[in-house]
């Protein structure tokens, strides 16, 4: 059969036109939506994605729809009519050839959960009750969205990935269980769906989360953070270089046996050439930086006796660690922050015995930190008592060496790029905010950070005065019996500053952490509580008292300090059935003692008889101070001081 050449053309041109237009109609919308989300009530909920410039396209909910045209960029932005809580609806996106179908959405109360990791921190992780408070979390009318970690030197269009998922036992396991108790108690007390977005990465200082606008309004990163963007080029493939980094240096880690087969650990082992190091102390001190490895120490102590057991006393070791004693493997019974190992009196001789240690930095980080008097051999009954608190020698050249550490996560503006630009202007009702550990190396300025970016934020979602609901960071590492300078507590009082911003409100955690000091505190239950509460009182008008008890003022009467207190909601009191614990109190030369104190009315009184002229006073100052003092509605008294 003849076809005529210009009918030929016309028939391929319609037919791969229509694959053109077929292709050029699809239409998409951002990762941030899917089935199962929650939109936020009494507002004009955004709902943003991208398709063909210039077409018409529909958004469809209960019936009612908007009409949005795809502007010259090929994105689109809509406006849904404001809906009261309710639910579940479908919402339908399409134009003439394509069609985007989530179902089963709600309309409630949005919140965003980020920071670091005790916001972070799931249920499966290791939570009071872990087992009970997963099985019986059936809660249909609470949704999770975990956004997927991504890093980048610009604003990305949209997250890398995550999918709204309903509370059930299966899905909460690996869901922020500060994120989950808050939106139990709200969602229960409010009877309305609670949608929480976690967007959450441990061990990341707060500028890793601020915009680079909001940054360089600070003459530091005028200058430095463009020379950082600059540097990293083209970032297009930056996390899948970072996170190929991780599983190599982590393979490497796992096969890491040189030491072990040289036998490192042996008494007769010749370790003449090997440096030495003064403990405590960081290992960056010692020239070992942006390092992630095992490094090998191998200490001589000399022995009287040796008819006990004795332990081997570490405090907090910076990681994973093997400890031997006269080249046999000890057995570990302390962990976290205060790591200790059992040496039986079989091991024992008199004379020279051999202590060796093999210990794990990770993300460049790696030391024994914990106080001089900290790290000893002791005997139960105390009568041996030998400190390790001075020379070592110590060799990181053992084991194979691994690829440098690229801590892209904590490159200022860069997980903002990623986790937190590619989900505004999502309409929320608050953001909660737990973060501040990773800044405890360098605490001047949190306050300003922190202000910066709760503003920046604000600004960019464009919804006034967002809430935000903070937490303040909770005891960890090992408790001093004196008085000592925190920066810890310096961060705590950083961001007690907070509460000075419109709309905030402070969770207290300081009576939250545990007795190893580990700063993953496991009672996640009630840090969820108090933001919940203190988001019924900030937010939903509920009448309830929220903040714990803060310094006002003092008067000095001879040697005895009066302390008067705000938000006390009744008296004050003591928790537990011993005297007040937690203060401190000095002269002129602030030379700081710890005080005895005692309660009246909102008023505590502090002295300390050997101090005579005192001036100052300090409460909870310490990085796990041991504080039992609480107001009316049991929160506890907030740490402060006021020499500074």
């Amino acid at each position: 059969m003849k076809i005529y050449r210009p009918l030929f053309y016309l028939i391929v041109f319609i037919f791969f036109s229509a694959i053109y237009n077929s292709l050029c109609a699809k239409i998409s919308v951002s990762k941030v939506f899917s089935s199962n989300m929650v939109l936020q009530r009494n507002i004009a909920a955004p709902i943003w994605g991208k398709g063909v410039a210039r077409e018409i396209i529909t958004v469809e909910i209960e019936g009612i729809k908007t009409l949005v045209k795809v502007d010259e960029n090929g994105k689109w932005i809509v406006r849904l009519p404001k809906f009261k809580a309710g639910g579940p609806y479908i919402l339908k996106i399409f134009n003439q050839q394509d069609t985007i179908t989530l179902s089963n959405v709600l309309v409630g109360d949005v919140w965003l959960a980020s920071g670091q990791s005790n916001m972070q921190m799931a249920l499966s992780w290791g939570v009071n009750n872990k087992e009970e408070e997963i099985k019986n979390a059936n809660y249909p009318n609470i949704r999770f969205l975990s956004v997927t970690n991504d890093l980048d030197n610009k604003p990305l269009a949209d997250i890398a990935g995550g999918e709204w998922m309903a509370c059930t036992p299966e899905s909460v396991k690996d869901f922020s269980a500060i994120g989950y108790f808050f939106a139990r108690q709200i969602s229960n007390e409010m009877n309305i769906p609670i949608g929480i977005i976690n967007s959450t990465w441990g061990g990341t200082d707060i500028q890793a989360w601020m915009s680079r606008k909001a940054l360089e309004t600070l003459p530091f990163y005028q200058d430095t953070l463009p020379k950082i963007i600059s540097q990293t080029g083209d970032f297009s493939y930056g996390y899948e270089q970072f996170m190929q980094t991780n599983k190599l240096r982590d393979s490497i880690i796992e096969h890491s046996t040189n030491g072990i087969e040289q036998k490192v650990f042996s008494p007769n082992y010749d370790d003449t050439t090997w440096k030495t190091m003064k403990i405590p102390c960081k290992w960056k001190d010692y020239g070992i930086n942006n390092f992630f490895g095992y490094v090998w120490f191998r200490k001589n102590i000399q022995l009287k006796e040796i008819e006990k057991d004795l332990v081997l006393n570490l405090g907090e070791v910076h990681l994973d660690n093997i400890a031997y004693f006269n080249g046999i493997e000890l057995k570990k019974q302390g962990t976290g922050a205060n790591v200790s190992y059992v040496i039986p009196a079989s091991l024992l001789k008199k004379g020279d015995n051999l202590i060796a240690l093999r210990v794990l930095g990770r993300w460049a980080v790696g030391g024994l930190y914990s106080p001089s008097e900290l790290i000893n051999v002791t005997s139960t009954d105390k009568s041996t008592d030998i400190s390790l608190a001075n020379t070592w020698k110590y060799n990181e050249k053992i084991e194979p060496e691994t690829p440098s550490w690229l801590e892209f996560y904590n490159y200022p503006t860069f997980i903002f790029n990623a986790k937190i630009s590619p989900i505004i202007p999502f309409g929320l009702k608050g953001i909660i905010w737990y973060q501040g550990e990773n800044n405890t190396k360098n605490p001047e300025g949190y306050a300003n950070y922190f202000s910066l970016m709760v503003n920046d934020w604000r600004t960019r979602w464009g919804q006034g005065d967002l809430p935000v609901v903070f937490g303040q960071l909770s005891n960890c590492n090992i408790r001093t019996e004196k008085p000592t300078e925190s920066r810890i507590a310096e961060l705590r009082e950083h961001q007690a500053k907070g509460t000075q911003l419109i709309n905030t409100a402070m969770v207290a955690n300081i009576d939250l952490g545990l007795v190893d000091g580990d700063v993953h505190f496991k009672n996640k239950q009630a840090s969820g509580k108090r933001f919940a509460d203190a988001a019924l009182g900030l937010v939903y008008g509920k009448k309830l008292a929220y903040t714990g008890s803060s310094f006002q003022s003092l008067s000095i009467h001879k040697n005895k300090i009066t302390i008067k207190f705000s938000a006390t909601s009744g008296k004050l009191k003591c928790l537990g059935n011993k005297p007040l614990t937690g203060f401190a109190i000095a002269g002129e030369d602030k030379k700081f003692f710890c005080a005895e104190a005692i309660i009246a009315g909102n008023k505590v009184i502090v002295w300390n008889d050997t101090i005579k002229n005192p001036k100052f006073v300090r409460y909870g100052w310490a990085d796990n101070p041991d504080c039992n003092l609480y107001n009316g509605v049991d929160l506890p008294v907030l740490p402060f001081r006021t020499d500074k």
